[in-house]
């Protein structure tokens, strides 16, 4: 039994705001999940599972029906899904009496129920999240029944937030497989439960592959065999980028190194831009001016203003700051530590000196 396990699609956020291509950012994860279904389609999947988050809040009938048409397009894939923590089942929910495709299965259960998916002889455990703050351990007595066939448990929580999950518990219950969501990020808990993160990243914290989780089950000389993939398939990333100064960079040679790391890791994606090392000036490098050069979301300026230690350790080799620079250079300690103590340290004790000549 093949199968695709995504959750934390956060269909109808809209990250970015503010921003140029927010608009285009609200649409691509409409478009990546059209492109899961179509990835379904493509590697003739038996089963698609979504662990919650589905919408970014409380769906309209609207998001409602434009996701139910795209699941027609399914040729052979079957679609279970449940309500997570953002799109939880509140009592006004347009998710309670929505008409589905015949293809597709809502887990809308308060209490942990069974599914039996026919065509793939698999039998899904779950329900869907009918409080936002609950801190309710739900899964605490999951357990697969003594049957033939495929179990699978489809939940929502852990991560030391929402919903508590005993993942050593998960694993003594004996399912094939645990399919959660929550975090954003993908995780393998153990051989047999995973996170699979949201297909999208939705902020400037969520770097490194978004994407889903291809797998397959079966019966191999008497015992079921578990193998997973992890499938990037996000269209763009957020990616940390740290650029070095030095004394000689002026903001056009910080402007063509910034250019340059981006066409690198490229220019589709989002930066969180740290300027580091050394500047030649009293006056910070102007952040708008390097925001305007790439689809950067922040600038963060860490750059210390340029000493000359060279030439200051020798003038004072004979006093306290010369003392202080030396033991700081011959310190066992990570080479950026040493240069910010050697900075902060070496502006402190000349504002002293400065203070005590001029009482």
């Amino acid at each position: 039994m093949r199968f695709i396990h995504c959750s934390d699609l956060h269909l109808g956020a809209a990250p970015e705001l503010g921003r140029p291509w927010a608009e285009a950012r609200k649409n691509e994860i409409w478009e990546t999940a059209g492109r899961i279904i179509s990835d379904c389609n493509r590697d003739n999947i038996d089963l698609l599972m979504i662990a919650g988050d589905v919408f970014n809040r409380q769906p309209s009938f609207k998001d409602l029906n434009r996701l139910n048409d795209m699941f027609k397009s399914l040729k052979k894939t079957k679609v279970v899904m449940m309500a997570g923590i953002n799109d939880y089942m509140s009592p006004r929910s347009n998710y309670t009496g929505f008409k589905w495709n015949d293809n597709v299965v809502m887990l809308t259960d308060t209490e942990l129920g069974e599914k039996y998916i026919y065509g793939t002889d698999t039998t899904i455990y779950g329900l869907s999240v009918y409080d936002r703050e609950s801190n309710t351990p739900l899964y605490r007595e999951a357990c697969p029944k003594q049957s033939s066939g495929f179990h699978i448990l489809l939940a929502h929580g852990g991560e030391d937030s929402g919903i508590p999950i005993d993942y050593k518990r998960l694993e003594e219950a004996g399912f094939n497989y645990v399919a959660l969501g929550h975090s954003h990020a993908y995780k393998k808990i153990s051989d047999r439960i995973f996170y699979s993160g949201s297909p999208e990243p939705l902020d400037r914290t969520e770097t490194g592959e978004h994407g889903y989780i291809h797998g397959e089950i079966l019966m191999a000389d008497g015992e079921y065999r578990l193998k997973t993939e992890f499938v990037p398939i996000a269209k763009r990333k957020y990616i940390d980028l740290h650029l070095r100064l030095t004394p000689d960079d002026s903001i056009r040679t910080l402007v063509q190194k910034l250019t340059k790391r981006i066409l690198s890791e490229g220019a589709g994606n989002l930066y969180r831009v740290y300027l580091e090392g050394v500047r030649r000036s009293e006056e910070r490098p102007d952040a708008g001016l390097i925001a305007e050069n790439g689809m950067i979301t922040e600038v963060i300026d860490n750059t210390i203003l340029g000493y000359d230690f060279e030439e200051l350790e020798k003038q004072n080799e004979n006093n306290i700051i010369g003392l202080f620079m030396k033991s700081i250079r011959e310190a066992d300690a990570d080479e950026y530590i040493k240069e910010r103590a050697l900075y902060y340290g070496v502006e402190a004790l000349l504002f002293a000196s400065y203070e005590y000549t001029n009482q």
